[in-house]
């Protein structure tokens, strides 16, 4: 009972305000006497910064402060500032998505090597099979030439002989260097399916690209668990940081606000309006009016889950 009488009492002397208020040149008053959520600050602090992105805190604070330089310009005004003791916390946090990120790039870097080995052997094996090929021909022509003249001389046919033998030679030399290549290539193809194994599953785990963070309000939080590219990732961190201002998801899939990720890092209109709207000014009247219905709602919400006498 205790609570409805200040209630009670609270709006009798609100309604007065009210009542003087009302003589007042209301104009005025909300020239001088206005307030936004956005005329302080919010002061953010860096706490966790796996190492496993191989991204060092300077990097992270850099591409941060890009984000962050993304909404202060747009109201040119700090909206957000660094502080060590600051309240909203900034983390990287490593997460197996990033970890198949991580082996798509291994998997790339790998084939791309094999390639790279390999394509010079194949070259050479082409090259020296063309050679052999053309050392085979003149060997047959020649023979074909002294069987025609009936048979080649002593010397000749020592030379044919010695030939013969040598193509032998390249000829297994040519055999063992294409198995080595079927192997290299089978490694090779290996790795390519390795690789679009990998990317199949990163597909389905990411078959949405939802974004690459999260804003946790209750704790005043931001928990960023992916880096693909540094422009995507200052794309999440704005994205982020928006939500920590109070800004909504937008429709426009070009915009900063998009509950999708991209790599796009220029504010749209629909971005403005938002930011905007957590920025309006309030008279102080209004914010009192305000103030009372939320102290209404929650005095309502306690009686109806108060037990009946």
């Amino acid at each position: 009972m205790k609570n409805l009488v200040y209630i009670g009492v609270f709006i009798v002397i609100f309604g007065a305000v009210l009542v003087i208020v009302g003589r007042l040149n209301i104009s005025s008053l909300d020239n001088f006497l206005t307030y936004s959520f956005c005329d302080q600050p919010i002061l953010y602090r860096v706490d966790t910064v796996d190492p496993k992105f191989n991204l060092s805190r300077d990097e992270f604070m850099t591409d941060i402060n890009q984000g962050v330089q993304i909404w202060n310009s747009a109201k040119d005004k700090n909206l957000f500032v660094y502080d060590p003791k600051g309240d909203l916390s900034i983390n990287l946090v490593y997460d197996e998505r990033q970890s198949l990120t991580s082996q798509i790039s291994q998997l790339e870097d790998k084939v791309k090597s094999d390639r790279q080995a390999l394509n010079p052997q194949v070259s050479e094996y082409k090259r020296l099979s063309a050679d052999f090929k053309q050392k085979l021909d003149d060997l047959n022509n020649q023979i074909e030439y002294w069987n025609s003249q009936g048979g080649a001389p002593p010397d000749e046919y020592q030379k044919l002989i010695k030939q013969q033998q040598d193509l032998q030679v390249e000829a297994s030399t040519l055999n063992e260097m294409a198995r080595s290549l079927d192997i290299s290539a089978d490694n090779y193809n290996t790795q390519v399916g390795a690789l679009n194994k990998t990317i199949n599953t990163f597909n389905s785990v990411l078959e949405e690209r939802p974004e690459e963070g999260v804003f946790k309000g209750s704790e005043n939080r931001i928990e960023i668990y992916f880096n693909i590219s540094k422009s995507e990732l200052i794309h999440t961190i704005a994205h982020e940081l928006g939500h920590a201002l109070g800004i909504r998801h937008v429709n426009n899939p070009a915009a900063i606000m998009y509950p999708k990720t991209s790599q796009k890092i220029l504010l749209t209109d629909d971005d403005i309006a938002g930011l905007e709207d957590v920025c309006k000014r309030y008279s102080i009247l209004e914010l009192i009016q305000m103030r009372l219905v939320q102290i209404v709602a929650y005095y309502q919400q306690v009686l109806k889950l108060s037990p009946a006498r």
